[in-house]
């Protein structure tokens, strides 16, 4: 799984690529894993994500957990529609706060972190 970083004001944006399946798990969690810092909120960008399969949702919902064990928090952005459904068929969006464009969740982080 190919991941692109960058930061906007003080927030990690990770930009997920095409799938979020068995196969690029692992991956996805140990990168994501080691970009995560303390006290960072983290906005997952999942624009260009067309497949997530129950192994992409748990890995979702394990570096939520990471997350709130680092006192951070984790965002999604521009989830498409077919995303979304999956979101709401299983319910993992009461986990997140999700969020039409990437710039409305880092405003959503800054008011955090004032």
């Amino acid at each position: 799984m190919e991941m692109r970083f960058e930061y906007i004001n003080g927030v990690l944006i990770a930009h997920v690529q095409m799938f979020l399946d068995q196969v690029g798990v692992e991956n996805f969690k140990y990168v994501l894993s080691e970009r995560m810092k303390a006290g960072e909120p983290v906005v997952l960008d999942l624009e260009k994500l067309v497949n997530i399969d129950n192994y992409g949702l748990d890995a979702l919902l394990a570096m939520a957990q990471k997350a709130l064990e680092n006192k951070s928090v984790i965002k999604l952005a521009r989830v498409s529609a077919d995303m979304q459904i999956v979101l709401d068929i299983t319910k993992v969006y009461r986990v997140f706060d999700i969020y039409p464009t990437i710039e409305e969740a880092v405003a959503s982080c800054q008011e955090k972190l004032e």
